[in-house]
């Protein structure tokens, strides 16, 4: 048995970095603006209600297109704050104020979101080195007994990956790593169709990066937090290669999942191939039940 996983969302809890990330994205903002942090961060507010009461019409931008919805991925909602802003999209009294503010701290909404991530990500790193879910070493432990094969494919580096389980004294060893996955990568690929529709969402299925290491891992089974970034690829190939019939989709339900992404009826959930987790603890159950089978 063979599982590729995600990393952030599954091993960890991301909303409180990500959170974290948003008000960095927030004080910048009041800072340069002069407007001030309260009335910013109402703003943030409301962009957010926006992004749950149109998911379709939101999301992290990849050279133009959407590569997961707004809410999906909370680094990614961050980044769609970012072009919400630009776009002036809800539009408030203040958003030329703000997009000249922008265009001020970094040129444009790209730059400024990654900008505010990866010195958000820094900061919050050096106070916060515990950053695995509690289950993290039960949960490696039960593979490792089952003698299951995994591999984590993320867009993270790799040596953010192994910083936190070394941080929480969680040994790696016999499983894979593999970072800067780019599952969030846009590009083109003519053996796959544009789209995969899911519950009225339809979710890029170009992206060659994450295609080329699925197609080398060969995996089982996949998890992920993120329906567009982690699942839409192998549940696509589930569906349409012969040697891919037997694979698994698992979503970790967090917190934040969207509930377009829930809404569907189990019949057309379990065609599919996406199984509905709890959280990482049911994983190992899981890959027991798929196994047998």
């Amino acid at each position: 048995m063979h599982l590729v996983s995600d990393f952030d969302g599954v091993w960890t809890d991301p909303r409180a970095e990500a959170d974290a990330i948003r008000d960095l994205m927030a004080s910048r903002l009041a800072e340069t603006t002069n407007l001030s942090l309260e009335r910013v961060k109402i703003i943030f507010s409301e962009i957010e209600q926006e992004f749950i009461n149109n998911p379709f019409n939101y999301g992290w931008i990849f050279e133009g297109q959407i590569t997961a919805y707004a809410m999906e991925d909370m680094y990614g909602r961050n980044h769609a704050i970012a072009i919400a802003l630009w776009n002036s999209s809800p539009k408030f009294e203040e958003s030329k104020l703000l997009c000249e503010a922008i265009i001020k701290i970094s040129g444009d909404a790209e730059r400024f979101a990654d900008a505010c991530f990866r010195d958000g990500r820094s900061t919050y790193r050096e106070t916060n080195k515990f950053f695995l879910v509690s289950e993290a070493a039960q949960v490696i432990s039960a593979l490792r007994e089952r003698d299951y094969q995994m591999t984590i494919v993320s867009n993270s580096k790799v040596t953010h990956i192994l910083d936190l389980f070394d941080a929480a004294e969680v040994s790696l060893d016999t499983f894979e790593v593999i970072g800067g996955a780019r599952k969030f990568n846009l590009g083109f690929t003519p053996s796959v169709p544009e789209t995969l529709e899911w519950n009225t969402a339809k979710v890029s299925l170009q992206r060659p990066h994450y295609l080329e290491l699925l197609e080398r891992l060969k995996p089982d089974a996949v998890i992920g937090d993120v329906f567009s970034l982690d699942l839409s690829v192998p549940l696509y190939l589930r569906n349409n290669r012969k040697d891919w019939s037997h694979l698994r989709g698992g979503l970790i339900n967090q917190p934040y999942t969207p509930a377009w992404v829930l809404n569907g009826n189990a019949a057309s959930a379990s065609e599919l191939g996406l199984d509905i987790l709890p959280s990482l603890k049911s994983v190992p159950s899981w890959l027991d039940r798929l196994a047998q089978k």
